[in-house]
């Protein structure tokens, strides 16, 4: 049973402030399933009897933000850290789940029914992800599915019939295998064989909910683990077609290898959790590839030709979403940074560019896949990290680099009215 010393105070705070103002509340998910595994969880998610607005009563409009339309929960600051607090659930009846006028009712457009703590742990995705920790109470670890049974079996068993819950939402295919891959569980064999009938159905899913969960697994230190786990399933070829395309040849097979080496670094606490550092370790192989398609590891000088090709290249890989711009232009300014790197001298602008950290970083990774010689980098001083983010931080630095680019308005200066002159 996990312990409360291992726990974060903020969101035992949470459930503490609740319970104090008469609701039930619990730790819930992923963050008691990594505690039992011995994982120091990334996220904390609560769940209450709390209604959104009720969890916005307790903490106050400041410290509370109520967010989504398909899934309304409360978003509840505290110490600079986001932590969701959604309401018990229970499963909405085919009307209530019916969101277009050609579905079927099966798949759930919105999940807004509020119920209680059993019915919230029976509309749950999996028996892992369905333990509750009572954190104020006597009640330890909360299980109605048998997933503690299965969390030392490390299986990955769906509650109820596995088909319709792949129905209701086609994401949980992708959230089943990333726990293989992070975890190296094993799926359930009713569960196997609904993945393979269903698979479909993945494109019903929005893009932007496929993109997040795309930005999830490459934020991830087992993201390579995660993919291979998805080309295995034949899942990636409906989530990213670019990459499972790519797979066997030489852009993917790099990209893997960078993946697993900055997987690594992230373990080790040497480097930040950066989307769009994460990004680019994806990107890099296939404009390597595109800018000098005779030898990818010569790079390439930058010129507006090849200021054109990385934008489309940067464009393709993301083909099937609408990549933000303020990752696209991350992305190429740290993939263009790697080349300048190796030249010889270095010039000095290049040390103080914002992404020097990530670009030296990446050629760390080069050097060791490709074998080159390590001295490379005894011209380039150690990559400055001025604001270290706490590895179990919802706060990555794309954040910092956001706001370094947006700098906040200034509120316009007033003129003083000139009083009238005096009759």
């Amino acid at each position: 049973m996990p312990q409360l010393e291992n726990l974060k105070a903020e969101p035992c705070e949470i459930v503490r402030r609740l319970v104090n103002n008469g609701h039930e509340a619990y730790l819930v998910g992923g963050a008691v399933r990594d505690l039992l595994l011995g994982v120091q969880p990334k996220d904390y998610d609560i769940a209450t009897s709390a209604s959104p607005e009720e969890v916005r009563s307790v903490f106050g409009r400041r410290q509370c933000r109520i967010i989504g339309r398909r899934f309304r929960l409360a978003h509840v600051i505290m110490n600079q850290e986001i932590y969701e607090v959604s309401t018990f659930r229970r499963r909405p009846d085919e009307q209530e789940r019916r969101g277009r006028q050609s579905d079927d009712g099966t798949m759930i457009w919105s999940d807004n029914e509020f119920g209680t703590l059993e019915e919230d742990a029976a509309r749950r995705d999996f028996t892992v992800n369905s333990l509750y920790y009572d954190v104020c109470g006597k009640r330890g670890i909360i299980d109605f599915a048998g997933g503690l049974k299965d969390l030392k079996k490390r299986v990955v068993r769906a509650l109820g019939d596995p088909a319709e819950r792949f129905d209701e939402d086609p994401v949980r295919m992708i959230r089943a295998l990333k726990l293989c891959g992070q975890y190296q569980f094993t799926l359930a064999r009713d569960l196997a064989k609904a993945l393979k009938e269903k698979r479909p159905k993945l494109i019903l899913a929005s893009r932007s909910r496929l993109f997040e969960e795309l930005l999830k697994i490459l934020s991830s230190s087992k993201s390579e683990a995660i993919l291979a786990a998805l080309h295995k399933h034949d899942i990636l070829s409906l989530l990213w077609p670019v990459f499972n395309q790519s797979w066997d040849e030489a852009e993917g097979l790099l990209a893997r290898q960078l993946m697993i080496l900055r997987g690594r670094e992230l373990e080790a606490g040497h480097i930040h959790l950066s989307k769009a550092m994460a990004l680019a370790t994806a990107c890099l192989p296939f404009l390597m590839s595109a800018l000098n398609p005779r030898n990818m590891t010569a790079f390439w000088k930058r010129d507006e030709n090849t200021d054109e090709l990385a934008g489309k290249v940067i464009r393709l890989v993301f083909e099937e979403y609408a990549l933000p711009k303020f990752f696209a232009m991350r992305i190429r300014d740290i993939c263009y940074l790697v080349p300048r790197l190796l030249a010889k001298p270095v010039s000095p602008r290049a040390f103080q560019h914002q992404e020097y950290r990530h670009a030296r970083k990446l050629l760390e990774m080069l050097i060791e896949t490709y074998h080159w010689d390590a001295d490379i980098l005894d011209d380039l001083p150690q990559a400055v990290y001025p604001m270290l983010i706490d590895s179990n931080s919802k706060q990555a630095d794309d954040a910092a680099a956001d706001s370094r680019k947006r700098p906040g308005r200034r509120r316009p200066h007033r003129r003083q009215k000139t009083p009238p002159a005096s009759a």
